[in-house]
């Protein structure tokens, strides 16, 4: 470590770091016996520290208070964008819900070639073909129904 004459010198030719000049600003705040010609440079170095410290808890406020100014306005702009989407997906269901109960091509079949899109006569088509479905006994002894792969 230097001696504190020889660090003394260099900052008032202007020669010394950072770090030597906090040294030195430590030193002369924090040490309780000073050498008589030294004590003059006290309230120096102390008024340097505390400015210092001063301006260093000035700069973590500003930096807490730009961080929570920050928090709020992505809150803000995440609470907006929220709230857009939400209208945004209401106004679509609203368009089109509407027309989701709207059959727009209408229904039909064609039963033997020939075709009908008439609802009512397609169900009555289609019942008469459920009622013509059906097995005789002898189809069913005769096992044309069930395949023999089954057994």
């Amino acid at each position: 470590m230097m001696k504190i004459e020889e660090l003394l010198d260099k900052y008032f030719e202007g020669l010394t770091t950072c770090d030597e000049e906090r040294y030195l600003r430590r030193y002369f705040t924090r040490e309780k016996k000073l050498p008589h010609e030294w004590e003059i440079y006290r309230p120096f170095f102390t008024y340097l520290e505390k400015e210092a410290e001063a301006h260093q808890q000035t700069l973590q406020e500003e930096t807490k208070r730009s961080v929570l100014l920050s928090f709020h306005r992505n809150k803000l702009v995440y609470i907006t964008m929220g709230i857009a989407a939400t209208l945004l997906l209401c106004i679509g269901l609203g368009i089109l819900l509407p027309h989701m109960g709207e059959n727009t091509t209408p229904g039909f079949v064609i039963i033997n070639g020939k075709y009908y899109d008439d609802p009512k006569l397609v169900q009555a088509k289609a019942l008469e073909a459920l009622q013509n479905v059906g097995f005789t006994d002898e189809e069913l002894k005769e096992n044309i129904i069930i395949p023999k792969l089954l057994y």
